[in-house]
């Protein structure tokens, strides 16, 4: 997903995050020194963004406008989060395979779990009308 937050100047700031949804509230991780923790620490308002397709006609996503907030305090939850992320994301990420010394200066970092709630949800999907499209030249024909 990308994420976007306002800066204090009020402009937004998108970044790629890995994500996990749970009782329909997205939650995903960062160090406590990221631009979008920042972010959401003094303004809530924050909008996401997933896509898939290439071409026009396969395009498809999901816009999520909400408010963000950390909930890193919760320790059970917290370990939830990390459990599921790491289940989600492990065919894709292994740190055990990056190097010593970017685990031990990264790898260790604390990181701060934050809760999205979206408020809005809006998704497109182009695949529908290729083949509503297609029905209706078969049923022409």
């Amino acid at each position: 997903m990308v994420l976007c937050s306002l800066d204090s100047d009020g402009f937004p700031h998108a970044a790629p995050i890995w994500f996990v949804v749970m009782d329909e509230k997205i939650y995903f991780r960062a160090q406590p020194y990221k631009k979008k923790i920042k972010n959401i620490m003094s303004r809530p308002q924050v909008c996401g963004v997933i896509e898939d397709g290439e071409k026009y006609t396969e395009l498809r996503g999901v816009m999520v406008r909400g408010l963000a907030k950390i909930v890193d305090s919760d320790k059970v939850l917290r370990k939830r989060v990390f459990e599921l992320l790491a289940e989600k994301y492990s065919a894709v990420r292994n740190t055990n395979k990056f190097p010593e010394s970017w685990q031990e200066t990264y790898g260790k970092e604390h990181r701060l779990v934050v809760e999205f709630k979206p408020t809005s949800i809006v998704s497109w999907d182009n695949r529908k009308w290729v083949s509503h499209s297609s029905a209706k030249e078969k049923q022409s024909a």
